[in-house]
């Protein structure tokens, strides 16, 4: 788009305040006016982090998933409660993506033990406690708390995934130190919020999927893992 220059002393011409002089070739002045928009405080919306689908990612192991699970979870109620900021602290959730420190519902807890203070230096107000409660109880609990809250389930693998060979050629399918998370998330981007089940070893046959709705028989794998479970909340959402 070309546009015209309007010479000084013209009818047309704009006044020195108008706005930027710049000078183009053949010494033609060319003015552009500036444009000032004002914003109220009513045209403001503001936006809460429910407002956003932010995607935690999960990490894929056979052999920690208590504590893949558990640092997903983590970061995902750190963002709801506004205080998530991706950065050296990543280091500290990765810790539990290693068998040594999350395989098994006793390594994260004792791991979260350790941690806590550090946590709380870091602004993450993060809560655990362990419990033994039917799965349907620790589902109602989660959702009650609108994404402050949070639920790792030691669970059996075969219960879950009964396709033979669905835990890979290498990994024996009883060899699957194997649980999941409980979480408010949206699976579809438009859709509404609701419990979303977290797995982070789904398995290898098909289309394997490590967010999903809660399957009807994660009851009968939870049960099998005697309803053990670690849950996680932000202050004062216990």
């Amino acid at each position: 788009m070309k546009v015209a220059p309007r010479e000084a002393g013209s009818a047309g011409a704009r006044t020195r305040s108008d706005g930027p002089e710049l000078w183009g070739l053949g010494a033609t002045r060319v003015r552009f006016g500036i444009v000032v928009m004002t914003v109220s405080r009513e045209d403001v919306v503001l936006q809460r982090p429910e407002d956003v689908r932010f995607l935690v990612p999960v990490f894929h192991t056979p052999t920690a998933c208590a504590g893949a699970a558990t640092a997903y979870l983590l970061r995902r109620i750190a963002y709801r409660a506004g205080a998530y900021a991706p950065g050296i602290q990543e280091i500290v959730f990765h810790e539990l993506n290693t068998s040594r420190e999350g395989g098994s519902i006793e390594k994260v807890q004792r791991w979260f033990s350790g941690r806590q203070t550090s946590l709380h230096e870091l602004g993450y107000r993060l809560q655990c406690r362990r419990v033994a409660t039917p799965t349907a109880a620790i589902m109602e609990w989660v959702r009650a708390g609108r994404g402050y809250r949070g639920a790792m389930l030691p669970t059996n693998f075969k219960k879950l995934h009964p396709t033979a060979g669905a835990a890979g050629k290498d990994v024996g399918d009883d060899a699957v130190a194997h649980a999941v998370g409980l979480t408010i998330d949206r699976l579809d981007a438009k859709g509404e919020e609701d419990l979303v089940m977290i797995d982070p070893w789904p398995g290898v046959i098909g289309e394997p999927s490590d967010r999903g709705k809660v399957p009807a028989t994660l009851e009968s794998a939870h049960r099998d893992r005697s309803f053990h479970a670690l849950v996680y909340y932000w202050n004062g959402w216990s």
